[in-house]
């Protein structure tokens, strides 16, 4: 479909001309009592008297009119209207628009081409006016349309929607009209409305191509959720559907009633999600949940949507009360409406959890706890401990060499003075735990990495009455200290901790030397 050769459109230039209605111009150069006048788009040249004669009879043939900059005016010749611009003032003026026209390929198949018109007008010469089609979108019945850019010699695919306003060609209402898939599709302008000029076309034809039940949806009285397919807004329809509330995800029943509504987003999520949990909720239990979706981020609902899996709405709501954590009144105020969102919130991450690990829920111990967030705490603790031990076991196979140079690097870097010890990691999994204790990022796999690789090693600094407690994490090469941090990558102590590694470092240039003394053969005394 991309090089698809399609007919020629005619008359399209000189409908495009018509369409500049307020950049035609006419230059006037003033000499005296007459001004001389030059139409840009017919390229007419005639004479204004610009001054009143006390003579009525001089000069009866010409018009009297005193041009002046921007002002309208309608050419004598070719009856065009106009603005004033001086001759020998003006720049050049560049005008652009986009025309929009459709052509039916056959009954299932359409394409709208959009073509970009200039209007060029120099100081002193004709108007100049070019076109160049730009972009094609293909329509095809129950499928996504197909969007191509002209790059000179072909045309490519392209994923950019449209983001450009356009001017639609007369004889593209003629063409959709003959067009199948169209043909008894209702116009419905509150729909198109929504965008600026005529832009709401392409996207009300590309709703009806892809959705072959458009026409019957804006029949039966859905128009917002027509409206909703159209603006490309989410409402999760379903197009293997056969029946119309198999295609809107809701049961047979509250079809009646969403038309009553004409489709209202809300409403039509409610029933989606009632479906969904193979539930059927009474009004009341409609209300409530309505009012929990409006009072919960849309982050958290999918959360909470999975609660009413598990819970009725009345014995949510109910619970909510005892927990003082239901929607408050109106005359709350907001810390205490932000306070019930967040124990709403906590709430729903609970009962997600106890999902996830498992747990039977079926149990009124599980999902009504007495003090949720107690409990919430505990789940987190255990699927954060069960998260660290499956990355501690996967580090210990992937960094083996970390532990085996344990011993090795201890000789050279353990050191013990001031108050303070430095050692190197024993293995992976622990720096890993130094990573999660202290908030920063030396558990990740480059650092593990470069450590068993032997280009740099990872130390920990640590208070000398407290050598199980993470205190600061050191990175060196060599003898020369990278970086270091303490917990949430601050530097605690930072001036004492700097003077003491500069020592620590010292020390261990000493150290080198040292035992490269000791290493060294002694030279041979000389016989006598």
């Amino acid at each position: 479909m991309d090089n698809m050769e399609l007919k020629p459109v005619k008359g399209l230039e000189e409908y495009a001309r018509k369409q500049f209605t307020h950049n035609h111009f006419i230059y006037y150069s003033r000499k005296g009592a007459y001004a001389e006048c030059h139409c840009a788009e017919c390229g007419k040249r005639y004479v204004l008297r610009a001054i009143e004669t006390e003579d009525p009879f001089k000069d009866m043939a010409l018009d009297i009119e005193k041009p002046q900059r921007d002002m309208p005016t309608v050419c004598r010749e070719c009856k065009i209207k106009a603005i004033y611009k001086p001759a020998k003032h003006t720049k050049s003026e560049y005008s652009f628009g986009r025309v929009c026209v459709g052509q039916k390929i056959d009954d299932e198949r359409f394409v709208f081409r959009i073509y970009y018109v200039t209007q060029q007008t120099r100081q002193g010469q004709d108007t100049y006016y070019s076109s160049t089609e730009d972009h094609r979108i293909f329509l095809e019945k129950g499928q996504k349309p197909s969007r191509y850019d002209n790059y000179g010699t072909k045309w490519h695919q392209s994923c950019v929607g449209e983001n450009w306003y356009y001017i639609v060609f007369p004889k593209t209402y003629k063409e959709i009209a003959k067009t199948g898939m169209f043909k008894h599709v209702p116009v419905v302008p509150s729909i198109m409305n929504h965008w600026r000029d005529d832009c709401g076309l392409i996207y009300y034809y590309i709703a009806a191509a892809r959705y072959p039940d458009f026409e019957m949806i804006i029949k039966i009285g859905l128009t917002e959720y027509a409206d909703n397919l159209v603006r490309k807004i989410p409402v999760n329809p379903n197009p293997r559907g056969k029946k119309v509330e198999d295609r809107l995800r809701i049961n047979k029943d509250r079809l009646k009633s969403l038309i009553e509504q004409k489709g209202d987003k809300k409403t039509l999520e409610l029933y989606q999600l009632e479906r969904r949990l193979k539930a059927h909720w009474t009004e009341e239990e409609l209300e409530i949940i309505k009012a929990l979706k409006e009072a919960t981020y849309s982050t958290d609902w999918e959360k909470a949507s999975k609660a009413l899996k598990y819970i009725s709405p009345v014995r949510m709501r109910n619970y909510m009360k005892k927990q003082k954590m239901w929607m408050p009144g109106e005359k709350a105020t907001w810390q205490e409406r932000n306070r019930r969102q967040d124990l709403r919130r906590e709430y729903y991450d609970y009962i997600s959890m106890r999902i996830n690990e498992g747990y039977d829920m079926t149990s009124d111990v599980i999902l009504f706890p007495s003090d949720f967030r107690r409990r919430r705490d505990e789940m987190i603790l255990m699927v954060e401990k069960a998260k660290m031990d499956k990355r501690k076991t996967e580090v210990l196979e992937r960094f083996p060499k970390i532990k085996t140079k344990y011993k090795k690097l201890s000789e050279k870097y353990s050191a013990a003075a001031g108050g303070y010890i430095i050692r190197p990691a024993k293995d992976a999994a622990e720096i890993v735990e130094e990573g999660r204790i202290l908030h920063h990022c030396v558990g990740g796999d480059g650092y593990l990495r470069s450590h068993n690789d032997g280009r740099s090693f990872i130390l920990f600094l640590r208070e000398m009455n407290k050598k199980d407690i993470p205190f600061i994490t050191v990175e060196i090469r060599d003898k020369e200290i990278i970086q270091w941090y303490g917990a949430y990558d601050q530097k605690p102590k930072a001036k004492l901790i700097n003077a003491w590694l500069k020592t620590y470092t010292k020390e261990l240039s000493k150290r080198k030397r040292e035992t490269k003394t000791i290493t060294a053969k002694p030279k041979a005394a000389k016989t006598a």
